[in-house]
């Protein structure tokens, strides 16, 4: 933990120092104007909102795929995205995205209801089944896309370039009122986690021998699973799609550290903040006169290493 804790520490230097232009810490803190609002007012808000991301998409992986004792289960699977992303498309649809924190509300909303439909959809006789999770999931989000390419349609042709960057994903034009927002989020949803961590523990050995040990199963799901899709809702609402964060950090953290939850959700976190943060440096620095969406990035880099992870698991 205190190894990964220095590379995020250096990844953030080199985030926020580096770029379409450099920008020296020493000038910034001597009160050089162009550097302070370069460093302090563009670049360090976005890093730091990076970071924050990665860690709530990477948590939030973690968990589904302890709940679920899947691999494969991830926020963006289980259509917590898709649900954020299909009201993003409606809001641009009817011409709301020119308002300022409109999509984000909008979004978050979303994120939260698909979580909620997918929850009661996988209920039966009073439990929550994973099959049925996964499932509905995947049913879901085939409707999600279905209203999102009826909603982009049917938007304004002006609001469509701005919808477009959001669904790819991108961390430009971060303020410090994000970072704040999603920090809170993330704080209280990692530490509702960990408060549970032994229970969900527990849960990556079978349900019922979760209940032979005093567990009580349906109130850690239910916890577990509104925690991860609210703090997934609010990183979705302020960054956009961002995929492979929540299914790839956790495999990578696995490789070189035992599986248990309460070891595996802080080092998922710190993982996911540094991969983050290193692949939104990696677009800005890419193409000399522009930067690619860094959802874009995260599926480029993730594509071949999840691949390569299930040949070697053969």
């Amino acid at each position: 933990m205190l190894l990964l804790l220095v590379a995020l520490l250096i990844a953030l230097f080199a985030a926020s120092t580096f770029g379409t232009a450099s920008v020296s810490w020493r000038d910034a803190i001597a009160g050089e104007p162009t550097a302070r609002t370069v460093l302090f007012d563009i670049r360090l808000p976005r890093v730091l909102l990076a970071a924050l991301v990665g860690a709530a998409l990477a948590s939030a992986g973690v968990t589904f795929q302890t709940l679920l004792r899947n691999p494969l289960a991830d926020p963006f699977i289980l259509g917590v995205s898709g649900g954020a992303a299909c009201g993003a498309a409606i809001t641009t649809a009817l011409g709301l995205a020119r308002v300022p924190g409109v999509v984000s509300i909008v979004a978050f909303i979303g994120a939260c209801g698909a979580t909620a439909a997918v929850f009661v959809l996988a209920r039966r006789r009073e439990h929550t089944d994973p099959t049925r999770l996964l499932l509905s999931g995947l049913v879901l989000n085939a409707l999600f896309s279905a209203i999102i390419l009826i909603a982009f349609a049917l938007s304004p042709a002006s609001d469509l370039t701005a919808a477009l960057r959001w669904m790819m994903g991108t961390l430009f034009g971060a303020t410090w009122s994000d970072v704040l927002l999603l920090f809170s989020f993330v704080t209280i949803a990692v530490a509702t986690l960990v408060t549970f961590a032994g229970d969900l523990r527990m849960l990556a050995f079978g349900e019922d021998d979760a209940k032979s040990r005093g567990v009580d199963v349906e109130r850690v799901k239910l916890i577990g699973f509104a925690a991860s899709s609210i703090v997934t809702g609010a990183a979705v609402a302020v960054s956009g799609i961002i995929g492979f964060v929540g299914l790839l950090v956790p495999h990578l953290i696995r490789l070189i550290w035992r599986r248990d939850y309460r070891v595996l959700l802080p080092l998922s976190a710190l993982g996911g903040a540094i991969l983050l943060v290193l692949a939104d440096l990696a677009s800005r620095l890419t193409l000399p006169n522009s930067e690619l969406p860094v959802g874009a990035f995260t599926a480029i880099l993730g594509v071949p290493f999840f691949l390569s992870l299930l040949r070697r698991s053969r």
